[in-house]
């Protein structure tokens, strides 16, 4: 059985999650793994917007689609084409009849050529007209600006309970068609998140997706140990629970923000009527090392202070980099005495982008923390998750001053 996975806005990042995902449900290899009761994957093929993975078992998209937070969609591939045959769409769309009715939406995701929206309509159009003159009732659901259609506009339209998206990957020697059977529930994250006793929008604060992101890269069990030592106000901490993660520890050196995750996550348990480990307590990170046992911690994903948003001139640049560098060796230090024997540690450093500074001082290049040689001089090995020259992945948005910068290191 084949699968396809859309990737999110950062395809970089997505792809790293989700292969890492993969080699931890399957082992410690790829292309072709062994997995929990003897299932195997392999990835086929990997694109600029989607990855083919092909099993020997049913995977259970649903589960992994809640589990991931840079997949936009996923389903399972029905057919390989070399062209587009209407006979054989309509011969798929026949079999997903629901109630007596056909309802479909189209997605293109092309790695050739751009698909114009007037293509898709009248592809949708032409479909529809034979159904019609077969007498069946059929009705189709289009994309707006794109030439697929958004996670909004298939929830909006409820077209996966009362229908059915096809979803054609067009390569250079082939067309696979799939069908989608889950997608990225923003409306509800956004809602959770909105929603918890505390939550303070500003910007910076980190997004919900992208903490499952951390904590998929982290790679450790449900029964393991994590620990995020600057908490704010448990983002990482309550998306973790909402994964099942059983043993979570939570710490920050502002009591403010202990106040603020100990409250959500109280939340969390009593909305899902989970339970789950949780220990939540006021510390510095240089610190957090004497309030737990030596070697006990699985997992540290973290996202310390970034720094201020606006940078007024080189000075100021000069100390804060300085700061921070010594905030994050502490951190690592600290680290050490808590983390277990090839635990990882999961962490954002800030990227600096290029700022207006005096009529003097002008404009410098972006900044980053000059540290991955001491830290590697700690004991620490850095995990190589890109082709740049830090091995880093980078997250950020349009406008952004202060981007982020993903790092993976292990004990």
């Amino acid at each position: 059985m084949q699968y396809f996975f859309i990737l999110g806005r950062i395809k970089e990042l997505s792809t790293a999650e989700l292969l890492k995902f993969v080699q931890f449900q399957g082992g410690p290899s790829t292309p072709r793994v062994s997995g929990p009761r003897g299932q195997s994957f392999e990835v086929k093929e990997i694109s600029e917007k989607f990855i083919i993975l092909e099993t020997d078992k049913k995977i259970d998209l649903s589960f992994w689609q809640k589990q991931l937070g840079g997949i936009v969609k996923c389903g399972e591939v029905i057919k390989e084409t070399q062209e587009f045959l209407e006979e054989e769409v309509k011969e798929i769309l026949l079999n997903k009849i629901k109630k007596g009715k056909i309802f479909f939406g189209l997605s293109f995701y092309s790695l050739t050529r751009k698909v114009p929206f007037n293509e898709i309509k009248d592809y949708s159009t032409s479909l529809k007209k034979g159904f019609k003159k077969q007498g069946l009732s059929v009705s189709f659901v289009l994309p707006k600006e794109k030439p697929f259609l958004s996670t909004a506009t298939i929830i909006k339209n409820k077209l996966l309970e009362k229908g059915v998206e096809l979803v054609f990957l067009i390569e250079k020697d082939k067309i696979l068609i799939g069908q989608t059977q889950a997608i990225q529930s923003i409306e509800e994250e956004a809602t959770l998140d909105f929603l918890r006793p505390h939550h303070e929008i500003k910007e910076g604060l980190i997004p919900p997706k992208l903490a499952k992101i951390l904590i998929n890269l982290a790679s450790v069990r449900k029964e393991e140990v994590i620990l995020d030592p600057f908490c704010g106000s448990g983002t990482i901490l309550g998306q973790a629970f909402l994964m099942g993660y059983q043993y979570l520890i939570g710490s920050d050196k502002s009591q403010k923000a202990i106040s603020q995750t100990k409250e959500n996550m109280v939340w969390l348990k009593e909305r899902f009527k989970r339970e789950a480990k949780i220990e939540i307590f006021q510390s510095d990170v240089k610190e957090v090392w004497q309030r737990l046992p030596p070697s006990s911690v699985s997992a540290i994903i973290a996202e310390p202070f970034l720094g201020p948003l606006q940078i007024q001139d080189r000075k100021f640049f000069s100390n804060i980099i300085e700061n921070l560098s010594d905030l994050y060796l502490q951190a690592f230090e600290s680290f050490k005495k808590v983390l277990k024997p090839g635990g990882r540690v999961v962490i954002i450093f800030p990227i600096f982008s290029a700022y207006g500074g005096s009529a003097k001082g002008g404009k410098i290049k972006t900044g980053v923390l000059p540290i991955l040689e001491k830290i590697s001089s700690l004991g620490w090995k850095k995990e190589k998750l890109s082709a740049n020259n830090r091995g880093s992945l980078i997250y950020s948005r349009p406008g952004q001053k202060v981007l982020r910068e993903i790092f993976v290191f292990s004990s």
